[in-house]
């Protein structure tokens, strides 16, 4: 079944991000013959509103069949037959104590450099979802309300003396699967993963808003300055188990019990550059580049690397659908007159990377507004955060039971989920272009941080102290010279790598622990000592005679 949840929310995915980012553009000339993809830090989305929506399949397996479903709540008698039904529910700011699944509060660095908790403004005029107990086989699940994008307010003041704001926007997704597909013999919901970022904005009034608005105010969006630091401490439910992964620096995370439910989890860290890249190459220049031109040959005969299925071509979007909604051939792909978009979501990123290496150079994506999704121009500095379940076989990262630790990077590819265990070490990929737009050297950045009992699972430790070794290998297996910062507090160890350089390294993390001599004891032996007509027996492990005596 979770394959299943795995297929249906990629779909649901690619008919939102490729409605999404073909939209971002003007429909290409017959003149823009290109084939173009690109790699955006900020690719873990703001949505505008909490939503839940699906498709009832009417027992067709081909999507243009399917029936599209929009619903106001849980309780929409129009959504009451379906397949599927994705809820997107934004978390309401926590209004006392005793609240449950919602955002706890937004920490900011203040004039004297320290995390101080910044005032709740308001919560975004959009669409509220009531919560709800969904029954999920024979249990009831706990579906927490959907709220909107909240502004908080800090003590620091801009540099032109007026008020500095930040948006918050923490988004759980749950995936509802019915009995009617035949996949599962009931109803059934989990939490499928969730994201959230922190950035600035205006508050400005009247007029349309671009983004959202709390009551006759619109927010917009603001760049960081770039030497902020923000956290933030969320009420979830302990359902919620696996990696945290994110776009921060210097980052620090714990997990605190809050009832037998719910715990608080607090993250926090420096914002970060991360180099967004673009690729477009004229279709005429692509045999001048071979591993760019054998990439596209092999996807467009074979289908995508780590499909479980030929897929030719699938995948390739045409703008304005000259010559199809996509191509399916290389030749049909050539001869497309039009910029065919190869989205990064649909691939590997590591191997669309190594394709378009040569051709990458930074950008940064358009602002949008979907109505569902926002999109934000940048000066590519971000602090956002994302989490999804493992469903990788290493039994120590699958444990469901607890949040293992987080990963974050300003690589702009990255995995998104914890280092993998092979050879002895955890190892982490990550890739990016070499220099920045500037010239100059990109740095890289990694933090890792694991719990204490997680690691030693990985090796089998005991629980007696562990040391940890960070390298950066380069992709030709060359060693890189990086600052290293290891450290343990809390049942949480921290792993930071900094200042390596790119294009495709992999950074090596490997656990030791001394080895406890095991004493053994030393036998005992028993002696008979004589003086004169007395004799004793002496006992010990070196037993010696009393004065005045002798061995016998």
């Amino acid at each position: 079944m979770r394959s299943t949840l795995i297929k249906f929310a990629t779909v649901i995915n690619l008919i939102i991000l490729t409605s999404f980012s073909i939209g971002q553009n003007a429909p290409a000339q017959a003149s823009d013959s290109v084939v173009y993809t690109d790699f955006a830090a900020n690719d873990f989305g703001l949505w505008s509103q909490s939503s839940i929506y699906g498709q009832d399949y009417l027992g067709s397996t081909k999507l243009e069949d399917w029936k599209q479903l929009r619903c106001s709540g849980w309780d929409d008698p129009s959504c009451a037959v379906y397949d599927n039904l994705y809820s997107d529910l934004i978390l309401s700011p926590c209004a006392n104590e005793a609240d449950r699944a919602c955002l706890d509060s937004v920490e900011a660095k203040n004039l004297n450099g320290t995390l101080e908790k910044l005032a709740l403004y308001g919560e975004a005029t959009s669409k509220k979802i009531a919560k709800y107990q969904f029954k999920s086989g024979t249990e009831l699940v706990d579906i927490p309300a959907g709220g909107g994008l909240s502004v908080w307010k800090s003590s620091v003041k801009n540099s032109d003396g007026s008020d500095k704001y930040y948006a918050a926007h923490i988004l759980l997704r749950y995936i509802a699967t019915s009995k009617k597909t035949g996949s599962t013999l009931d109803n059934h919901i989990s939490l499928s993963d969730f994201k959230g970022q922190v950035y600035p904005v205006t508050l400005k009034k009247g007029g349309t808003c671009a983004e959202f608005a709390i009551g006759d105010e619109c927010v917009n969006s603001a760049d960081f300055l770039g030497d902020e630091k923000i956290a933030v401490t969320l009420r979830m439910n302990k359902n919620l188990t696996g990696w945290i992964f994110g776009r921060m620096q210097d980052a620090d995370f714990s997990v605190t019990a809050l009832d037998a439910t719910y715990n608080k989890i607090r993250i926090s860290g420096d914002v970060t550059f991360v180099p967004e890249l673009a690729a477009s190459v004229a279709k005429t220049d692509i045999a001048k580049d071979p591993k760019l031109e054998k990439y596209l040959k092999d996807f467009f005969t074979v289908g995508r690397v780590g499909s479980s299925v030929p897929d030719p071509g699938n995948g390739s979007w045409n703008d304005a659908s000259v010559g199809g909604l996509h191509s399916t051939t290389y030749e049909g792909f050539l001869a497309a007159q039009t910029t065919t978009r190869l989205l990064s979501v649909n691939f590997d990123k590591f191997g669309l990377f190594a394709a378009f290496e040569n051709q990458l150079k930074p950008y940064s994506p358009a602002a949008s507004n979907t109505g569902t999704n926002i999109l934000r121009k940048t000066n590519s500095i971000f602090w956002n955060f994302g989490a999804n379940t493992y469903i990788g076989n290493n039994t120590c990262s699958s444990d469901k039971s607890k949040l293992h630790g987080m990963v974050v990077t300003n690589a702009p590819i990255f995995e998104n989920g914890p280092p993998e265990f092979k050879d002895g070490s955890l190892n982490y990929r990550v890739a990016g272009i070499h220099n920045n737009i500037d010239g100059s050297e990109f740095q890289g950045r990694y933090t890792y941080i694991v719990r204490s009992d997680t690691a030693r699972c990985y090796y089998g430790f005991s629980s007696a102290p562990i040391e940890a070794r960070v390298e950066v290998v380069s992709s030709n297996n060359a060693n890189q010279i990086a600052t290293v910062l290891v450290s343990e507090k809390e049942g949480f160890l921290k792993l930071q790598a900094d200042n390596f350089t790119f294009s495709s390294p992999t950074i090596k993390v490997k656990f030791s622990q001394q080895a406890i001599k095991k004493v053994v004891p030393k036998k005992s032996t028993t002696i008979t000592c004589i003086k004169g007509k007395i004799s004793k027996k002496i006992s010990g492990t070196a037993p010696k005679c009393p004065t005045g005596y002798k061995k016998k």
